[in-house]
């Protein structure tokens, strides 16, 4: 009587350890999920707020490793470009370096590309390093392997800045000229023509060739307002341009020019990179010295020496805090060792107990009534599936209202004979949709279902037009006729802008009758503008 007490409460003890791990396990796989959307939301903020971005980066807790798998590439490469905005050239080759090694591991070719071409400028510009072209020709093979035309776009600019910091103008304006409609056409980032225009009109500058060099240069701050172009980084290559302008204007001794360029610089101060406040302090200091103003000219060479002093300490407060994440890299390597360590001798442990007592159990128990444990078995399958039953009826009820009111507003959208204004009486309802899915649909393929009754005859035509499409690329191409934007459509789908910019990319490549004329949007537009709201 004694030894059955014991089995019974082994069992229900052995039952409740193997409740709470299975707990622990579904936890730790939703914290996961978390610490992948903390990356995504560092993503959205990473152009416009770096310290925000930062911040939701360093609330991912460690190990990193393991916390964020597969996402590991993504990560290092947003740690990268916080350390560009903060000027960190050290931890900022550190991250793109882990970021590159990770996007192989997790064959993400289009992170890999953008981060050797940062490696590549890092080493090239401030190493002098000839070994930095083996990461521009990297970055071309990873931008093939993805058909990244905007990436390959960009390798070729780096090859025109190689002979632009060689001096050789007019080789580097030769280069870009050849190419200039090509990245004017990048209608989706302008940054690729803003940066031809930046080099041409250095180019054209230090060629002592003025009024093409303030052509190109008049065309750049025309771009001040292109949305595709962050703010800061539109004023840093003109706050260069003025520089570039600067000293020009200095070695032709045109002092009132000098001056007039170097008042635009002051306005542009914060938007310099470090290279180029070394050069507006040796500048003016230059400045100075033609206008025979001494003190002055020491000022700025004072504050050289301040600025450069500044440099050389947050260069060895990085090496310090990159030893010093090494060391606690290692040490926190050691620790979780030795926990898995002593964890196999504990699992060895209780299997072994666990093998021993069952054995025991088998043998003096073999007889144990099978009906009772069948009939606890049912009764507690029953009790079960009646609680699912009686929330079951209450999801059905809640849905079918739900399609009810949904139906009528289709109806009275169905009714509208202006296009305009059921597109957007339609694009309002989706929002509705999307707000009401997580509620009552779970899985994509309902809320395929779903969308596809509100508009049947646009997925009719789209799915005979273009059978190469797969289900979520017809779901953007109807988003996108709608009039929603890559953020809105990401934030519907559940998924990061950059995988609809992606996506979008490949839709354009299914569809043949594209051509550099007209653009998705455009062709969605003009191809089912007849479509129209079916009355379910």
């Amino acid at each position: 009587m004694i030894f059955k007490q014991f089995k019974i409460k082994f069992v229900f003890t052995l039952f409740i350890t193997l409740i709470l791990h299975s707990g622990l396990a579904v936890s730790q796989t939703n914290n996961k999920l978390n610490y992948y959307s903390l990356i995504d939301s560092a993503d959205l903020y990473i152009d416009n707020n770096p310290k925000v971005s930062e911040q939701f980066l360093n609330s991912i807790p460690d190990p990193i490793t393991s916390n964020i798998k597969d996402r590991l590439a993504h990560y290092y490469q947003l740690k990268g470009l916080i350390n560009d905005v903060n000027d960190e050239p050290i931890k900022q080759f550190q991250n793109f370096s882990l970021a590159l090694k990770y996007a192989k591991l997790e064959q993400d070719y289009d992170i890999a590309g953008m981060v050797s071409l940062e490696l590549f400028f890092n080493t090239y510009i401030i190493k002098k390093d000839s070994t930095a072209f083996k990461y521009l020709e990297d970055a071309k093979q990873f931008y093939t392997k993805t058909n990244n035309t905007n990436g390959l776009a960009e390798v070729s600019q780096m090859y025109a800045f190689v002979e632009y910091d060689k001096t050789n103008y007019a080789k580097s304006n030769a280069l870009i000229l050849s190419n200039l409609e090509t990245y004017k056409n990048i209608k989706e980032d302008q940054y690729y023509y803003m940066y031809a225009l930046f080099m041409l009109s250095s180019n054209y500058a230090h060629l002592n060739k003025l009024n093409t060099a303030h052509y190109y240069f008049k065309i750049l701050k025309s771009l001040k307002n292109d949305k595709t172009i962050s703010p800061s980084l539109h004023k840093s290559h003109v706050v260069t341009i003025n520089n570039c302008f600067v000293e020009v204007f200095l070695e032709q001794k045109a002092i009132d020019s000098v001056g007039f360029y170097l008042e635009a610089s002051k306005d542009l101060r914060h938007f310099m990179n470090s290279s180029d406040v070394k050069q507006y302090f040796n500048l003016y200091a230059d400045y100075y010295e033609q206008l025979g103003k001494v003190e002055a000219k020491n000022n700025y060479l004072d504050s050289l020496r301040i600025f450069n002093e500044q440099q050389l300490q947050k260069v060895t407060n990085a090496s310090l805090d990159i030893n010093k994440a090494l060391v606690n890299t290692d040490e926190a390597l050691l620790v979780v060792t030795e926990k898995r360590n002593t964890n196999r001798v504990w699992i060895a442990i209780l299997i072994s107990a666990i093998v021993i007592i069952g054995s025991v159990i088998a043998l003096r128990y073999k007889k144990i009534k099978l009906k009772i444990v069948e009939f606890t078995k049912r009764k507690d399958e029953y009790q079960f599936m009646q609680t699912n039953h009686e929330k079951l009826k209450v999801k059905v009820r809640g849905l079918e209202d739900y399609i009810t009111e949904l139906k009528k507003e289709l109806r009275t959208i169905s009714s509208i004979d202006n296009s305009t204004e059921q597109k957007e009486k339609t694009k309002a309802l989706y929002k509705n949709i999307h707000h009401q899915s997580s509620t009552f649909l779970a899985k994509e393929e309902n809320y395929l279902e779903l969308i596809n009754d509100v508009n049947i005859e646009f997925f009719t035509q789209i799915k005979t037009m273009h059978p190469n499409l797969n289900d979520s690329e017809i779901i953007i191409c109807y988003y996108l006729f709608l009039g929603f934007k890559n953020k809105e459509i990401a934030a519907f789908l559940n998924t990061s802008t950059r995988a609809v910019e992606s996506k979008r990319y490949r839709i354009s490549k299914k569809i043949d009758e594209l051509d550099s004329n007209i653009t998705l949007i455009d062709y969605l537009n003009e191809t089912f503008k007849d479509s129209k709201i079916s009355t379910i």
